[in-house]
């Protein structure tokens, strides 16, 4: 498949809209050199430029992209379920101890994950966009932009050292 990135870029949204029509699930580009991220079933596709501005594709992306290019039928297959990965958990606890991000009490058996920026508004489901919470703490934060968290976990933080006895 011979596209330059000159000629995709107008097209990106339309690829983006027809891909989600077809069942895609439309996820955010990891790096400077990813034009579309999407998952497909169970695989993920990739449609990159390289330096000569010359696109290429990786998974799904190869047969989706000419399928659109060509006004061909093409459809994402079955989307998997994602199970919850326990992995993260005690590597969160690992990086960042056993204190609940927002209020930074000791977090129990009501432990939970939050994305730091939601998946609903583009964020990854990364171990670097991952904290843990209590689940009332995860709750209260709810799709909250990630600034706002930071925000309210900085006067939850300042108001126990004011708490606390001198």
């Amino acid at each position: 498949m011979s596209i330059t990135f000159n000629k995709l870029k107008p097209r990106v949204q339309s690829f983006h809209d027809w891909l989600a029509s077809r069942g895609a699930e439309v996820l955010v580009p990891t790096n400077e050199w990813e034009v579309v991220r999407f998952k497909s079933g169970a695989s993920t596709g990739i449609v990159y430029r390289n330096a000569r501005g010359e696109i290429t594709t990786q998974g799904s992306a190869t047969a989706a992209l000419k399928a659109f290019l060509n006004n061909m039928s093409w459809s994402a297959g079955v989307a998997t379920t994602r199970t919850k990965k326990q992995v993260n958990v005690q590597a969160l606890l690992q990086r960042d101890g056993d204190k609940c991000f927002l209020c930074g009490a000791p977090l129990g058996e009501d432990i939970t994950r939050d994305h730091l920026v939601p998946v609903a508004h583009g964020g990854p489901n990364h171990i670097s966009n991952l904290v843990l919470m209590h689940r009332a703490c995860n709750v209260a934060v709810g799709h909250m932009p990630v600034m706002q968290k930071i925000l309210m976990r900085e006067r939850n933080m300042l108001a126990a050292r004011q708490e606390q006895p001198k």
